[in-house]
C-alpha cells in the first residue's frame, strides 16, 4: 500500500509500509508524536485527498518505526510508514462527516502506545470571525514587508473564530490565504495592496461567508 500525503505549502510525501519480523520482534525506542498535518479540518470537507478520492492524516514525531499504526479514538487505521519520523493515516469519511474531537495516538508494533494528541473537526458554520492584530498593520509604499522564499510580502492576523478555507480580504479583494490555526491566518499581499499611501480595510470571511469586523491597514509616504 502506498499513501501520498499533499500538505498545503509543502511538498509531496511519499510513503510506504513494509515491515520485518526481525524488526516486529527489536527492541524499539519509546515513540512521541508531535504534530497532526492537518490538526483541524472543516465538517464534511475532504482534506490532504489521495488519488482515489481518500482522505488521508499525517502524523510527525520520533521513532515511528515501520508496523506502527495510528488509532483514532482506540480504533487502528490503516497506516504507512515514512522515514521513522512520519507515519499517515486514511480517515473513513464518516469520521469527519459531523464536528468534534477525536484522541489520536500511535501504537508500536510491540504494542505500546505513543503519548496522544487532539484531532478536531470544526463545524462547517459558526461565530464570525473576529480579527486582534495585522502583522504589520502599516508599511511604507512599495517596500515589501515579512517577505518570503519567494520575494512577495505576506500578512499575519491574530484572531478567533478563524475555519479552514478562510480568506483574508483587503479592501473587499480576496487574497491568497493559508489556514494556521482557528486563531491566526497568513496571505501574500500583491505589490498593489500597498503601491500607494493610504488607509485600507481588511476583513476576514469564513466559507460560511461570516465576515469579520474591519481593521485598518496604513501604507504611507
Amino acid at each position: 500500500m502506498k499513501i501520498i500525503i499533499t500538505v498545503a505549502l509543502a511538498a509531496t510525501i511519499f510513503l510506504s509500509s513494509c515491515v520485518t519480523e526481525k524488526e516486529k520482534t527489536a527492541t524499539l525506542p519509546e515513540a512521541k508524536i508531535d504534530k497532526l498535518l492537518p490538526d483541524k479540518v472543516m465538517e464534511g470537507q475532504p482534506f490532504n485527498q489521495q488519488p482515489n478520492g481518500a482522505s488521508a492524516l499525517s502524523v510527525l514525531g520520533s521513532n515511528l518505526v515501520k508496523g506502527s499504526r495510528i488509532k483514532l479514538n482506540g480504533m487502528p487505521l490503516e497506516t504507512a510508514s515514512g522515514d521513522g519520523s512520519s507515519l499517515a493515516a486514511l480517515i473513513p469519511k464518516e469520521i469527519f462527516a459531523k464536528s468534534g474531537t477525536y484522541i489520536i495516538s500511535v501504537e508500536m508494533p510491540d504494542g505500546r502506545p505513543t503519548n496522544t494528541l487532539s484531532w478536531t473537526v470544526l463545524p462547517k458554520s459558526g461565530p464570525a470571525p473576529s480579527i486582534k492584530s495585522l502583522h504589520p498593520d502599516t508599511t511604507p509604499a512599495l517596500k515589501a514587508f515579512n517577505v518570503q522564499s519567494n520575494g512577495a510580502s505576506a500578512m499575519g492576523i491574530a484572531g478567533s473564530n478563524f475555519l479552514p478555507g478562510a480568506k483574508i480580504l483587503i479592501d473587499g479583494k480576496e487574497l491568497e490565504t493559508n489556514f494556521g490555526n482557528t486563531d491566526s491566518l497568513g496571505a501574500i499581499v500583491p505589490p498593489t495592496a500597498y503601491a500607494k499611501p493610504g488607509k485600507y480595510k481588511v476583513t476576514v470571511k469564513n466559507p460560511d461567508g461570516k465576515l469579520s469586523e474591519p481593521k485598518q491597514f496604513i501604507v504611507t509616504n
